[in-house]
């Protein structure tokens, strides 16, 4: 079911990214979930849940990346957009709270990540989180973690050219990290991880190098979120992002052919991930 909400708040997050709020009052998101997000006149798109508070005040973090993003970076306080969700699956937190937690992420894909860090802190868990970035003005997010100052937990940045904390991609800044783990029990770590789909890629290598738990967020075209149009199949599993994801495994990551290969435009042929 569409619902119709009023922008209530938009905040610039850094160079060409935003985040829009509006307040709806339907069932409670869970990080990871998205959204079906339609621009009137223009298109629906899926959007991660990229906020929500117990005021019932939901967000999501756009990217000016093409005609409907365009827009809805466009659109002012008091205009009105379509949302349909939350739908699918979510990251799972352990309730074993031993167990060390790790995000990693770039790019939009820091919205559920983002999401996910909120719940943490909400809990009172310990997590670790890295952010990679092209440059300083691409980090997103970059105060929003220190919101609950009584939980402690380690945010390392990267950038790709070093203006702003570590000099380097973000898989390299997990693997140093990891590395420095792996005379203890890495079994213990569980990695978070949404961005640009080669990073993951890369994070899912690392992961299977030292054998760590992995869940990842994928992102594919959808027009419908809810099964019917098949563009978010993902090969050989036939699974669907849109609802057996977009939270997925390692053991299903493990058993994707087109994972950090190949996702499917919107005519439905396959084209390749670059």
């Amino acid at each position: 079911m569409m619902h119709t909400v009023n922008v209530v708040k938009i905040k610039e997050e850094c160079f060409g990214v935003k985040t829009i709020f509006f307040k709806i009052n339907l069932q409670k998101p869970k990080p990871g979930q998205f959204l079906m997000v339609w621009v009137p006149g223009i298109d629906e798109i899926p959007m991660s849940v990229s906020g929500w508070d117990k005021n019932d005040y939901w967000s999501v973090t756009v990217k000016n990346v093409g005609e409907c993003t365009k827009h809805l970076s466009e659109v002012k306080i008091g205009d009105y957009i379509g949302i349909r969700g939350p739908l699918g699956n979510n990251f799972t937190i352990p309730k074993d709270t031993s167990k060390k937690i790790l995000l990693i992420g770039g790019g939009t894909g820091m919205a559920p990540l983002k999401f996910l860090a909120e719940e943490l802190m909400h809990q009172k868990r310990t997590f670790t989180f890295i952010e990679g970035a092209k440059s300083e003005n691409q980090v997103i997010f970059k105060d929003a973690l220190q919101i609950n100052k009584k939980v402690p937990n380690e945010l390392i940045f990267c950038t790709d050219d070093g203006s702003f904390g570590i000099k380097a991609f973000a898989p390299k800044v997990l693997k140093d990290y990891v590395a420095k783990l792996s005379n203890t029990n890495n079994g213990n770590l569980i990695i978070y991880t949404c961005g640009p789909e080669i990073m993951m890629y890369k994070v899912y290598e690392i992961c299977k190098e030292f054998n760590l738990k992995l869940q990842a967020s994928l992102e594919r075209v959808m027009r419908c979120g809810c099964g019917i149009c098949g563009l978010c199949a993902v090969d050989p599993l036939g699974l669907l992002v849109c609802k057996d994801g977009p939270i997925f495994s390692y053991d299903q990551l493990e058993k994707m052919e087109d994972f950090g290969k190949y996702r499917r435009d919107f005519t439905g042929k396959k084209i390749k991930i670059e």
